[in-house]
């Protein structure tokens, strides 16, 4: 205080409560669970941590021992329910870790992102929510409470047989100027007139950046908003099954990059790496064509993750099967500096393959399973009689005969 004039500061501070240890309550799946029009319970996979706070739009992205979360006894998973919020309302929000580290869920099906979002326009993505400037940093989940449910129109749509299958492969940016899916619907005549029953997308899920061909993977089971919402997307599903048009999406499990919390979350900073402690993704990749960070499909706690993607994108989308891109990525041999090795029998990439099929089919038994693989032949063979399709490189021989040799 000087003559009169009083200028004052103010720290909050909060003591970590005890750690509650409690079950996760039966039937909550990672991420996002919508347990009533006004609650949501949220749950996390993250071994090895000490607390973790939920931070949002619901408590002014303050620090409160009404939003720590709970952790089962297992000692890997947390969990927490969500009430009082209003529904048909956006809200955004993060998990503060360790007290260190804000990071969104792994399981996010929307994300809002400071530094790209702002290039989305609104014809795009209307009433896009804004992300919360002052409050936090970094990248948040964003979910609807009570969100309405979208209305199938074509519920009994049977996909082609994968042996008449015709498939356009489409990267959304580049094949309309407009890079949203509902000028796509406008476009399914054009489509359809080429003779083709199936579309192949190139990756949808959230990626780094608005303009790539998401194969640089952030968020695997976010849908990347510079295409449109989720109910556009589902709207040019429903469109295409109409027309007898199977939808494929193009996914990237052999990696993430280092946006994802899969990353985040055990980072080594000094090596800019996924630590040794990391339970999704190896610190070192196992191949030599390896992208970002190579993930860890031995692991059970990236496993539990990796069905939980798929069978979401099959049950909310409606998504007809999936083309697995670096499917040969598929194991944790290490045969770094031996390309020749990489592509000899795997019989633990093998039983990965086969029982991420399965899972697939327990959602939609005639899912298709793609696979860009490029392995021998005695592993290929077995994976083809297993259901599952492969690429073959057969450039050489179509540019000869289209050349007229």
């Amino acid at each position: 205080t000087s003559g009169g004039s009083s200028v004052y500061d103010t720290i909050n501070f909060v003591v970590n409560p005890s750690v509650v240890s409690q079950a996760v309550p039966s039937g909550l799946q990672l991420g996002i669970n919508y347990t009533s029009p006004t609650a949501v319970t949220l749950l996390l996979n993250a071994p090895y941590k000490n607390n973790v706070y939920v931070i949002g739009d619901f408590n002014d992205w303050q620090l409160s021992t009404s939003y720590f979360m709970k952790r089962d006894p297992d000692g890997k998973h947390w969990w927490l329910e969500i009430t009082g919020l209003t529904a048909g309302q956006y809200y955004a929000f993060q998990y503060l870790v360790d007290g260190n580290l804000k990071v969104a869920d792994p399981c996010s099906e929307l994300v809002l992102d400071p530094w790209n979002d702002e290039y989305i326009p609104p014809t795009t993505f209307p009433d896009l929510p804004d992300y919360p400037s002052g409050k936090t940093t970094g990248i948040t989940s964003l979910f609807m409470a009570n969100k309405p449910p979208y209305t199938w129109k074509e519920t009994d749509f049977n996909a082609p047989k994968e042996t008449d299958l015709v498939i356009y492969e489409l990267l959304v940016r580049d094949f309309i100027a407009a890079h949203d899916y509902q000028t796509l619907i406008d476009t399914l005549d054009y489509l359809e007139n080429l003779g083709i029953n199936a579309i192949q997308f190139m990756p949808v899920n959230e990626f780094e950046g608005n303009e790539s061909w998401g194969y640089n993977p952030s968020f695997h089971m976010a849908l990347d908003k510079y295409y449109g919402t989720p109910e556009s997307f589902k709207i040019l599903i429903d469109e295409c099954h109409r027309r007898g048009i199977a939808v494929i999406l193009d996914v990237v499990y052999n990696h993430a990059f280092s946006q994802s919390p899969l990353c985040q979350l055990y980072w080594d900073p000094t090596n800019s790496k996924p630590n040794s402690s990391n339970p999704f993704a190896n610190p070192d990749a196992k191949h030599d064509f390896n992208v970002g960070y190579d993930l860890n499909h031995e692991s059970p706690d990236f496993r539990a993750f990796l069905k939980r993607c798929l069978q979401y994108w099959l049950a909310e989308y409606h998504v007809d099967g999936f083309r697995f891109d670096l499917s040969k990525g598929f194991t944790q041999n290490n045969t770094i500096g031996n390309v020749e090795a990489w592509g000899n029998y795997d019989a633990s990439r093998v039983a990965n393959l086969k029982r991420i099929q399965a899972e697939m089919r327990a959602v939609n038994p005639n899912a298709y399973v793609i696979l860009e693989h490029f392995g021998d032949n005695d592993e290929e063979k077995e994976l083809a009689n297993s259901g599952m399709m492969l690429w073959g490189n057969l450039n050489h021989e179509y540019s000869e005969a289209a050349m007229g040799y």
